[in-house]
């Protein structure tokens, strides 16, 4: 297991006009693993998630202090490329949202933007992207139709496809299976613990349980700060604060 430092935050403080949302955030986020943030609603966490992707950037009350490093780069330097930065940290949201464009152009969009392919590169780029979250064998003959039309569990792993197509390297996923059945949750997990051999993945959840299964280690948050961060097997049997043990064993939020 990688324990190279691909995120690292340093007293990262955002504000929404006057609320401090987030405060003093210190966090190292190590390669090719899966963290986990929890903490009730309103902690702090998806905030942080959007924060990692500059996305906080376009609400015009916001400010911040701090770093946010991303392979030692200052992520929010004026000078850095937005468009490249976020084909190598991508977001995954609540809820699907795929183009209403057909299942191939969803994954081909990417790659078209950023690289120049052949038809058949790009074609190739298509289909190992649908592998990787497999898709490939229930969709490869219906490739023309609407991302729309597909179930909510399929438009989820077709966006995490249309991400994997321009080769990133961070996937950011906020509460990915919040809007999925049990059975989709399954699969999409399984998902998660097959990606992180290849990208690193920090995923926001409310589900204690998820968040157990499918991640190395967990931060929990609490009214914008991170009141303990672990590997996740201590976190949820052995933590170090008692408002972590308070909030797992379901005493409190």
């Amino acid at each position: 297991m990688s324990e190279r430092t691909i995120i690292r935050i340093n007293h990262f403080n955002l504000f929404y006009d006057q609320f401090h949302a987030l405060k003093d955030i210190c966090l190292e986020i190590p390669e090719k693993q899966v963290t986990a943030m929890i903490g009730p609603s309103g902690c702090g966490k998806s905030t942080l998630l959007r924060s990692i992707n500059r996305m906080n950037d376009l609400i015009d009350t916001v400010r911040i202090t701090g770093q946010i490093l991303v392979d030692d780069q200052p992520i929010y330097d004026k000078g850095l490329n937005l468009v490249s930065f976020r084909k190598k940290v991508g977001m995954v949201f609540q809820r699907p949202n795929p183009f209403p464009l057909s299942v191939y152009e969803n994954v081909a969009f990417g790659p078209r933007l950023h690289m120049k392919l052949t038809k058949k590169e790009l074609h190739g780029r298509v289909q190992q992207s649908l592998e990787d979250v497999d898709l490939w064998s229930d969709l490869k003959d219906s490739l023309d139709i609407s991302a729309l039309d597909l179930s909510g569990e399929q438009q989820q792993r077709l966006c995490i496809a249309r991400l994997l197509a321009v080769s990133p390297e961070v996937l950011l996923m906020d509460e990915p299976c919040s809007a999925l059945d049990p059975n989709a949750t399954q699969r999409v997990e399984e998902l998660i613990r097959d990606l992180k051999n290849d990208y690193t993945i920090v995923i926001v959840t409310h589900n204690m349980a998820q968040a157990a299964r499918v991640s190395d280690q967990t931060a929990y948050f609490y009214l914008g700060e991170v009141v303990e961060i672990g590997p996740t097997e201590k976190i949820f049997t052995t933590p170090s604060k008692k408002e972590t043990e308070d909030y797992i064993t379901g005493r409190f939020g």
